[in-house]
């Protein structure tokens, strides 16, 4: 019962416990001595289930305890029973006796009211989401159709498929970086396919000492710890034939400024040079090559 008009005359932690059972949508009250802690949990004595409970705190006022303290559902008691009676009528040992069917019957409307009410607000920002998301999709469908279809492993786009999935709204910023995915994913499908069928269509790697013409795919720095300089300068070129042979690039075509992610400026420059040719075992359109001399650009 409420202490606002009557003097406090003290205040204090009891050995009772009150909570509610959600399964049983029952207030559960139990008596916890040699307790530190303001939150335990116990057994419901209707069925079993672990249930919370709280420290009912007693204030002591000038007023009676009346049937309003024996029906509480909540910690605070402030009334003159010191806690002893607060929400005794939901004590195992009461139940029968002083469990009212009214006072149940109360309860548990409170708690349907609750709940309607908490449905309604998830109802009511769910559909103020969803028109949000519907109004941003109109504008943004590359973006979503990306999301929901691509099985790139990378944080950025588990991050975007997953504010999808809740409906949130993709700031500008983010939708222009998914958009620069998309171009990438379509960028590199395309020259996919363009190996694929250039491969399709190589032909052997020529063994053996051989004058070879082509145009440089790659060139990369390898860490090696036996080389004096601790690295190794390696390419791959594709030959006329469209055969790839890999090896280290000639000191002759380590002349040009190396540009981001273009050692020696190499990748797409045709070149000539003499080299020995192994071809990879299985993979006769694949090779190795060694010794490269007379390295020129062509």
């Amino acid at each position: 019962m409420p202490a606002t008009l009557d003097r406090i005359l003290s205040k204090r932690p009891t050995d009772y416990f009150l909570g509610a059972c959600d399964p049983c949508r029952l207030p559960v009250r139990a008596t916890l001595p040699d307790t530190r802690d303001d939150a335990r949990h116990t057994a419901c004595p209707q069925c079993g289930t672990r249930t919370r409970v709280s420290r009912v705190y007693a204030t002591t006022v000038d007023a009676s305890c009346d049937a309003a303290c024996m029906g509480a559902t909540g910690p605070a008691c402030s009334c003159s029973c010191e806690g002893a009676n607060h929400g005794g009528s939901w004590a195992p040992a009461t139940y029968e006796s002083h469990a009212t069917a009214d006072a149940l019957a109360r309860y548990r409307e409170r708690l349907d009211k609750q709940e309607r009410e908490r449905a309604r607000k998830a109802e009511a920002e769910r559909r103020s989401r969803q028109a949000a998301f519907d109004a941003w999709a109109e504008d943004h469908g590359d973006v979503i159709e990306f999301l929901t279809a691509t099985d790139i492993d990378n944080t950025f786009i588990d991050d975007m498929r997953r504010y999808l999935r809740r409906l949130d709204v993709l700031t500008e910023r983010q939708a222009a970086a998914v958009r620069k995915f998309i171009e990438g994913a379509r960028r590199r499908a395309a020259e996919e396919e363009r190996r694929k069928a250039e491969d399709e269509t190589a032909g052997p790697v020529p063994e053996g000492r051989q004058t070879l013409t082509g145009e440089v795919v790659s060139a990369k720095i390898r860490d090696n710890d036996f080389s004096p300089s601790g690295a190794d300068y390696k390419m791959l070129v594709r030959l006329d034939n469209g055969a790839k042979v890999y090896g280290t690039i000639p000191k002759a075509l380590q002349t040009r400024r190396t540009t981001e992610g273009n050692l020696f400026a190499l990748r797409g420059v045709r070149v000539q040079f003499d080299a020995t040719v192994t071809a990879k075992t299985g993979e006769p359109t694949f090779g190795y090559f060694q010794r490269p001399t007379k390295a020129t650009f062509i």
